[in-house]
């Protein structure tokens, strides 16, 4: 492939990667879904990288010192990412007054943007004394700064991010993944003069095209992800699952117990389901149940198999499918997806809980959500 034929490709990857994650970014705003301070840093990121972009990349197109350059971009992309990384984990420091100094390089070189914008007065020239090579010297500093601030911020979110305890894994797996990569973006950038130097190839311009594409990915990604966290969050306050007795079929089983001591244990057992919801938990496993009653994994299963007639898995996703049931039958549960309601009754995958739905009620969650609506 030609030179020419393969930055035409480049230009097309980072057009499109700039338009697709803008429409997102409006759906963002646009949704009742999204309407939240998390979603708002989580927008204002994807577009502060997005003009930084297209303000390196189309440097050609873009008037010098026009309106898309006013605001500093490069340096509002890191802050408005660890605001959304701390607002994510509901981090003190993100409410915080302290935390916005760090918005001061941006602010600072907008205002000066702005002034030249408006009055045609250059404060970098003035700054450096109409000196030419100063002039130049200045720019570059500050065009470096970019990336240790950057690195700073970003590693400083994944960080937080790594300690959090009161997030969901799926969450903390997503926001993770976007630190490192935006991180790994940044060291590749510093290093992007010495690569270039050292192998004759100009990566930068490849750098830029896959920070197109990941804007592709993390933001159709991101709307999809922000999506299922914010309505478990929301199916958690408005708690639309009541606590249950014990079910006939299943306080049936437990009845049928041989033996006092299998009798307690299944109680127990069953009370760990019912009153502490163990079965929420999509980390659990049989040894961990086995552990709490004292027993070991195989006499567990032995226990459920022989008692109960099922095996630990059936058990524990017959609770999961029951509490995906009363979610369904709350007129409230109309706004949430199926996936979410799925993840938020303890389900670690969407396949595990269509595949555990229909065994129990012989229906997938979709048509049992239709034949509500129908009766």
């Amino acid at each position: 492939m030609e030179t020419g034929q393969s930055f035409a490709v480049l230009d097309i990857l980072v057009l499109f990667g700039l338009v697709l994650s803008l429409f997102l970014v409006v759906l963002l705003w646009s949704s009742r879904s999204f309407r939240s301070e998390v979603h708002q840093y989580y927008a204002l990121a994807i577009i502060s990288l997005n003009m930084s972009l297209t303000v390196t990349w189309f440097e050609a197109l873009v008037p010098a010192n026009g309106l898309l350059e006013i605001i500093n971009w490069q340096f509002l992309f890191p802050f408005t990412f660890m605001m959304y990384a701390l607002k994510a984990i509901k981090d003190p420091l993100g409410s915080s007054s302290v935390i916005w100094i760090l918005i001061a390089p941006c602010l600072l070189l907008s205002l000066f943007h702005l002034v030249d914008f408006i009055t045609d007065f250059d404060v970098f020239d003035w700054l450096s004394g109409g000196d030419d090579e100063r002039y130049a010297n200045l720019i570059e500093i500050i065009s470096f700064s970019f990336t240790p601030f950057s690195m700073a911020l970003v590693g400083f979110s994944y960080r937080k991010v790594h300690q959090a305890k009161n997030i969901y894994a799926q969450e903390k797996r997503w926001l993770e993944f976007n630190s490192l990569s935006i991180l790994a973006f940044c060291i590749l950038w510093l290093l992007s003069d010495f690569i270039a130097v050292l192998l004759d190839f100009a990566i930068w311009e490849y750098l830029l095209a896959s920070l197109g594409i990941f804007l592709v990915v993390t933001t159709y990604q991101g709307v999809h992800h922000l999506n299922i966290f914010e309505q478990r969050r929301q199916l958690k306050d408005i708690q639309i699952n009541k606590d249950k007795k014990d079910s006939a079929s299943t306080a049936s089983r437990a009845q049928a117990g041989s033996s006092k001591r299998m009798k307690g244990k299944i109680e127990k057992l069953h009370s760990l389901m019912v009153e502490d919801k163990l079965f929420l938990n999509p980390e659990l496993t049989r040894s961990m149940v086995a552990n709490i009653l004292e027993l070991s994994d195989s006499y567990l299963s032995e226990l459920i198999s022989t008692t109960l007639n099922t095996s630990f898995n059936d058990y524990i996703n017959e609770f999961r499918v029951k509490r995906a049931i009363d979610i369904f039958n709350d007129r409230k549960s109309n706004i949430f997806s199926i996936e979410a309601i799925g993840y938020e009754s303890g389900f670690k995958t969407k396949s595990v809980f269509y595949k555990a739905f229909k065994k129990v009620t012989q229906k997938t969650p979709g048509e049992y959500r239709r034949s509500l609506k129908l009766s």
